[in-house]
């Protein structure tokens, strides 16, 4: 654990599973003393294994659809609301919805796996409680109480996860993904985050209305980490995606639109030639530069969570590499 973290990411290194490294927050040790004070040390301690195993096999979704759809995915951070993926899905808009929603589908296929139990003992009702667990008595049965604490658990992560627009829930990084189709990437990111902190706020005065301290806390970590990504966001627009030199915060169509430019005018039989030949050049670096992108928005989202002293010296020098690249694309 490295202090010089951001405090909200504080993270303890916990092995790796499917070539993919896995940490665990801080706080996710709250979570579990919480658990075990409210539930009782037992059904706590049941709950909070429950809860590790589902954000875990909801991570590793996210990491199997990035993969699976020519992206990449290499680290999971087990945290208390939902958890957190490094899935960097290809360049479509497939991939990136795909990798999204895998995260809550795999809850929903775990719900699937308990619901037959659950219709048995007739607790759907008590287990479909988005406030509140069902009563459960592990001395009676272990595995029927863990199918039902799983089948209940499981379902809040899916709705949550799915109803909820707000950063860093699933649902919002959807909305984001949706409006990047028709906006430049920071102006989807801020209208995202807009949403998000007003779907927070919405939720705490649901949490105030219900006398939930539950929700009302979950509310207001939402509403901080929005509020944290949305000053960060803007402060990165004009500094923080200055990555290195390189403005970062416009993605790499600005590389594109500089060559646009130079081919504005009336093209000579010289410029023909020319752009043949660029054209040539730039289909045959398009799938190493693809693959550079993703690399450096995995390692800017590394630095970010976990600050630059986070990086080996393999990666602060493909960084460098790469930002001296772009810089020399611009001044073209």
């Amino acid at each position: 654990m490295d202090i010089r973290q951001n405090p909200l990411w504080l993270s303890i290194p916990c092995g790796s599973l499917f070539r993919t490294d896995i940490r665990v927050s801080i706080w996710y040790l709250l979570v579990a003393l919480f658990l075990c004070l409210s539930l009782g040390w037992e059904v706590g301690l049941a709950v909070t294994v429950i809860l590790f195993f589902s954000l875990l096999v909801h991570e590793l979704a996210h990491i199997f659809a990035a993969r699976g759809t020519g992206g990449s995915g290499h680290e999971i951070l087990i945290w208390p609301l939902g958890g957190l993926a490094f899935a960097n899905p290809a360049p479509t808009f497939f991939s990136e919805a795909w990798t999204t929603l895998a995260g809550p589908l795999s809850n929903c296929v775990i719900c699937l796996c308990c619901l037959p139990h659950v219709l048995s003992l007739h607790a759907l009702r008590d287990c479909s409680s988005f406030l509140y667990l069902p009563s459960v008595d592990l001395a009676s049965g272990v595995l029927s109480a863990v199918l039902l604490l799983a089948f209940s658990v499981n379902l809040k992560l899916f709705m949550v996860n799915l109803l909820l627009p707000i950063y860093p829930l699933d649902c919002g990084q959807f909305l984001y993904t949706c409006v990047k189709v028709y906006r430049d990437r920071h102006t989807a990111k801020i209208g995202s985050l807009w949403v998000g902190l007003i779907g927070a706020v919405l939720v705490l005065f649901a949490g105030l209305y219900w006398k939930s301290y539950e929700v009302m806390l979950m509310a207001s970590v939402l509403l901080a980490i929005c509020q944290y990504e949305f000053v960060v966001s803007q402060v990165s627009r004009s500094f923080d995606d200055s990555f290195m030199g390189y403005d970062f915060s416009q993605g790499y169509t600005s590389l594109e639109d500089n060559e646009d430019r130079e081919y504005s005018s009336q093209p000579s039989m010289f410029e023909k030639w020319r752009r043949e030949r660029a054209e040539k050049k730039r289909e045959k670096e398009q799938l190493l530069k693809i693959e550079t992108e993703r690399r450096v928005d995995e390692l800017l989202q590394k630095i970010h969570l976990y600050g630059k002293t986070s990086l080996t010296d393999d990666e602060n020098r493909f960084l460098e590499q790469a930002s001296n690249r772009y810089r020399s694309h611009g001044k073209e």
